[in-house]
């Protein structure tokens, strides 16, 4: 839906403005032409003229917070518009009081709570809201807030658990850079003009280790400005749409890390699967929506075709049984057994939960998992520097002696 000003004369040719929402402009002025007055314009209104001072942005919590909200409301028997009051005064944040405003308006114009948000799909995914608006049709909507909320829960924790994963390392991994630079900005100056009073015929690693220490010394501009590029040429190869594929088998197909991205996504597949179930979504629209939902390029492109395979007659555990490397057996003979026995909403929470703790036992591990790795880094960079620093040191008392 779309916001419209408008301008209308009525019978005693008195001017008044308001806004309205419709699909179109058409269906706007058929809204607002009546008999005793004259449209004198409708204009489309710029979400940007209410947006310059905050677009309305919701965090994962407050999008967690809203759904949890929303169904406690709706089972104790509060309206849809009453609970958008109250979640309104809830708030803090202006961008979000407007955009309660907004919805509110919508919800009271007669419009589904589904296509209300849909407005807003920068905070409400498709997932979020062909939940409720499932929910919504079938009169169910406080179930499916339910498991919309689980789902939102599992999700959220899920990507937790990952991201809590990779601090550990990404910490040890920069402090050593850090110690690294320090040695050759610091200590290596001080070192060097000993060397050079000698004149001495140094070894590579140190005559390189000084030159880099030259460099970032006296010219510390062009040093941040190639660090600045290589880091925005790394970030831009990184995201190039074209070597997403790449990126994405590498990731899989490293060690400790690959397990943890199969597991991942294989627990988000089932999970959000097994909420659309719930919500009596067609499998077939069920796939679509996961695929959307999941970031894996890999995975994408496997669902796609599952789904076309599936339109056709086919099965889900079938189907997924030839992406092997990012469906375990595991997890496609469950599915098939749920689909021969009829009971795939139970088989897809389990096969959820079974990924779900299998996440986190890799993480938890993890750590533990990548100390060695950590600790040779550690000793081939700043001991690889040490070394340098010492070697030239035992040429000095024959350097004396001349």
């Amino acid at each position: 839906m779309t916001k419209y000003n408008y301008t209308i004369t009525d019978a005693d040719g008195k001017k008044k403005n308001g806004t309205i929402d419709a699909p179109s402009k058409d269906a706007a002025l058929q809204s607002i032409r009546t008999i005793d007055n004259i449209v004198l314009s409708v204009t489309e209104e710029s979400e940007s003229k209410w947006w310059v001072f905050g677009r309305p942005s919701m965090s994962t919590v407050e999008r967690m917070m809203f759904v949890k909200n929303l169904s406690t409301m709706i089972e104790v028997g509060i309206t849809i518009s009453e609970s958008l009051m109250i979640l309104k005064e809830q708030t803090k944040k202006a961008s979000l009081k407007r955009m309660y405003d907004d919805i509110l308006e919508m919800v009271n114009s007669g419009q589904s709570l589904a296509g209300s948000l849909r407005k807003y799909d920068n905070n409400f995914s498709e997932l979020f809201i062909n939940m409720i608006e499932t929910g919504e049709a079938s009169g169910n909507l406080g179930d499916v807030l339910k498991y919309l909320d689980l789902q939102l829960e599992k999700d959220y924790e899920l990507r937790k658990k990952v991201v809590s994963a990779l601090v550990y390392p990404c910490i040890i991994i920069l402090i050593t850079v850090l110690m690294a630079i320090g040695i050759v900005v610091f200590i290596m100056p001080k070192i060097t003009k000993i060397f050079k009073q000698f004149e001495a015929k140094l070894p590579l690693p140190t005559q390189f280790l000084i030159d880099f220490s030259d460099f970032l010394t006296q010219k510390p501009f062009i040093a941040l400005l190639i660090f600045s590029v290589s880091i925005g040429f790394t970030v831009f190869i990184l995201k190039l749409k074209a070597l997403k594929p790449f990126w994405t088998k590498v990731l899989i197909h490293m060690p400790l890390f690959g397990n943890i991205v199969i597991s991942a996504n294989v627990a988000r597949f089932t999970r959000t699967i097994n909420s659309l179930i719930k919500s009596s979504l067609p499998i077939t629209e069920a796939m679509t929506i996961t695929r959307n939902m999941l970031d894996n390029i890999l995975y994408k492109d496997a669902l796609k075709e599952v789904g076309d395979k599936i339109e056709q007659g086919g099965k889900v555990g079938d189907s997924l049984e030839k992406f092997e490397k990012l469906f375990p057996p595991m997890c496609t003979k469950m599915i098939s057994l749920g689909e021969r026995t009829g009971t795939l909403e139970t088989t897809t929470g389990k096969v959820a939960d079974l990924y779900e703790k299998d996440v986190d036992t890799k993480t938890r591990n993890l750590s533990t998992a990548m100390e060695p790795m950590l600790l040779v880094l550690m000793a081939a960079l700043v001991g690889g520097i040490a070394i340098s620093i010492i070697l030239p040191i035992y040429q000095l008392p024959n350097l004396i002696k001349r």
